[in-house]
């Protein structure tokens, strides 16, 4: 095409543009309408337009109607022009020919293109707020716009079903349902194989490997150190470990928690309210003694009487007037060893035999073992090798010849005292054992054993490898120190046995015609020394460390009983020692006649005390130069002795009678 064909094709596209686009469809959202170039002029594009409208009129005329009823249907539209019509009409014109197309250029018609058809969008927004006039404009960012929301998780089929609808109607999707099944970095569920598959880290969170792998490598290249999405600590790659799992469903333990929690609370309230109720009847009792008490006197003031009518009548004073009076005298001191670490002493009556613990004076045989004492003359006889570690507690079996240690190791030796042997031994789980106890009767063949972390164990003598019966602590983990079986009594009609640790202290009592222990915490406050039971007096001496609810420590005598159905600890006396108790020493209590004797000794004065419970009052104190570890009263035909052990040595001490 020549150049001047170009520059008249141009004038006659301007010239159609003017022309259709009025200001009224200008004004519209409807888009533009581009013509290709043609060799026709401007006049003969003008007349055919002119002809296609005055065909067109009879046809305007005919939709009057439908017109004004869609106006009034829909005002809004009825105002806007109709593009589509505009559309319409230019077909018309190039598709009919009129009569001035054919006189001036019938030939140049087939050369006319048909125009492109553009359907109006349905809505027609006003001309500044239009979208082509938006889109001219540029994108402007406001702060205050709020920001997009998150992702969110998506839910699985199983959480779908899930959903609960409310009396309203409204749904009530059940918290946390997919938990377990999507990794939490790219939220899409994780799978069994594949590069998705479920991983943990060291920490124990879950992911899709393929996640964390590119989780690792981002944070490394961010900050030069790998770390775990969600609580940050410290992962590498090796740290990757496979789960063979789909979902991952934790069980929710609080209700059982808050039960265990619930029942300690009301054995708590159990033990404090026997406790109260012991208190209370101790109090009733000395009530009544006191009322006695003031009767007598105000009778004796009515009639004028004197001492000795008041020591005739007081037969309590009497009694105690008539009491003989006991006193310690050194009837020998003797060393054991060379070698320091003597500890426990204890003398058994049946077999008429003392032995005492001791650090082995052979090098060949390095350890500690036992030494065995004559009771009539005390003479040290012939040492028995134990264990490598230092000895914790010694226990006698009653009915038969067996003596049982324990020490720092993991197990519980039984030798038998005729042979000299060890004849088996007893583990619980490789924990370390501190005390240990035989019992008596008809319970003959049961062995006690405390761990380090306040378990107590029951094993079968007949068969060592079987522990009978465990019980874990679940509160106290401190140590057990001492173990003693309590016979079955008038209260106890199925026996028992007496654990005593740093903190607490516990009977078991064995429910009727069954080997089934029930424990139950006692009502003394600790911390706790020692702890010694006389069968034949039935009374628990038990020793206290001092602290800042008592200052000095305490030697408390008691006796147990029952109420409502309780196991209580009825104490008798209290006798407090020294302020200071920086070693772990065990007094003894002595019977004689009716009455009985406590004898400790105080780590701050360096002293040996007797107490005499019955006229409560110290009676007799001795120095000594050595800290004595154990006490142990020793009944012979020739009297009654106290041996007390030292750290190489054993000082023994002859109780003598007066009246006074």
């Amino acid at each position: 095409m020549s150049e001047t064909d170009s520059e008249g094709g141009a004038e006659v596209e301007s010239a159609v543009d003017s022309e259709i686009y009025s200001s009224d469809s200008r004004e519209s959202d409807q888009p533009a309408l581009r013509r290709r170039n043609t060799d026709l002029g401007p006049e003969f594009m003008l007349q055919g337009m002119e002809n296609v409208y005055e065909a067109l009129e009879p046809e305007a005329n005919e939709d009057d109607s439908s017109t004004e009823e869609e106006a009034s249907l829909n005002p809004v539209e009825a105002q806007q022009p109709a593009p589509e019509i505009q559309v319409q009409l230019g077909e018309e014109a190039f598709d009919q020919p009129g009569e001035n197309q054919e006189h001036e250029q019938p030939a140049v018609l087939p050369r006319v293109p048909s125009p492109i058809v553009v359907d109006p969008s349905p809505l027609v927004s006003p001309p500044r707020t239009s979208r082509r006039n938006q889109g001219e404009e540029p994108e402007v960012i406001s702060l205050e716009t709020p920001s997009p929301p998150k992702k969110r998780k998506r839910l699985s089929a199983a959480a779908d079903k899930s959903l609960k609808k409310s009396p309203e109607g409204k749904p009530i999707a059940v918290d946390d349902e997919d938990d377990g099944l999507t990794c939490p970095i790219c939220l899409d569920s994780w799978e069994m194989s594949g590069d998705h598959r479920l991983v943990s880290l060291r920490c124990g969170h879950l992911f899709g490997e393929s996640c964390i792998r590119r989780w690792l490598n981002e944070s490394q290249r961010q900050s030069s150190v790998k770390v775990c999405p969600q609580c940050k600590t410290k992962a590498a790659f090796r740290d990757i470990r496979h789960l063979y799992a789909k979902r991952i469903q934790m069980l929710d333990t609080d209700i059982r928690e808050q039960l265990e929690a619930e029942r300690r609370r009301t054995h708590t309230l159990t033990t404090e309210l026997a406790t109260a109720k012991l208190a209370h009847t101790l109090t009733a009792e000395k009530l009544m003694l006191l009322q006695k008490d003031y009767d007598r006197l105000k009778e004796l003031v009515r009639v004028g009487g004197g001492r000795g009518a008041f020591g005739d009548d007081a037969s309590g004073q009497k009694s105690i007037q008539q009491l003989a009076t006991y006193r310690l005298y050194m009837e020998k001191n003797f060393e054991i060893t060379r070698e320091p670490g003597c500890r426990v002493l204890l003398y058994s009556a049946k077999h008429s035999m003392l032995v005492a613990s001791q650090k082995s004076a052979q090098n060949l045989f390095p350890g500690y073992g036992v030494r065995f004492i004559d009771p009539p003359s005390f003479k040290p006889l012939h040492f028995l090798h134990t264990s490598a570690l230092l000895i914790r507690d010694i226990a006698f079996s009653e009915s038969q010849h067996l003596l049982t240690v324990a020490s720092r190791e993991p197990k519980i030796k039984i030798f038998d005292i005729r042979t000299r042997l060890c004849s088996s031994m007893f583990t619980a789980h490789d924990k370390m054992l501190w005390s240990c106890a035989l019992d008596r009767n008809e319970r003959e063949h049961f062995l006690y054993g405390g761990d380090l972390r306040g378990g107590v164990y029951i094993y079968d003598l007949r068969f060592p490898e079987n522990i009978l019966c465990e019980f874990q602590a679940a509160e106290n983990f401190s140590p057990v120190i001492h173990i003693v079986p309590v016979p079955p009594n008038k209260i106890f009609t199925s026996g028992g046995f007496l654990v005593c640790q740093l903190t607490a202290l516990t009977f078991y009592e064995y429910a009727a015609a069954s080997d089934t222990a029930v424990p139950t915490r006692l009502n003394v406050e600790g911390p706790f020394l020692s702890m010694q039971y006389d069968v034949v007096q039935d009374t628990v001496l038990i020793s206290a460390r001092s602290n800042p609810n008592f200052p000095q420590s305490r030697f408390i005598l008691g006796r147990l009983d029952k109420i409502d159905g309780t196991p209580v600890l009825k104490v008798k006396a209290t006798i407090y020692g020294s302020k200071a108790t920086p070693i772990m020493t065990r007094p003894t209590q002595l019977g004689v006649e009716d009455n009985t004797l406590v004898v400790g000794y105080l780590q701050d004065s360096k002293q040996l005390m007797m107490h005499d419970v019955r006229r409560e009052e110290r009676v007799q104190t001795m120095p000594v130069n050595e800290v004595i570890y154990d006490i142990c009263p020793v009944a012979t035909q020739a009297g009654s002795y106290l041996a007390a052990l030292t750290d190489n040595k054993c000082r023994v001490y002859k109780a003598n009678s007066s009246m006074r």
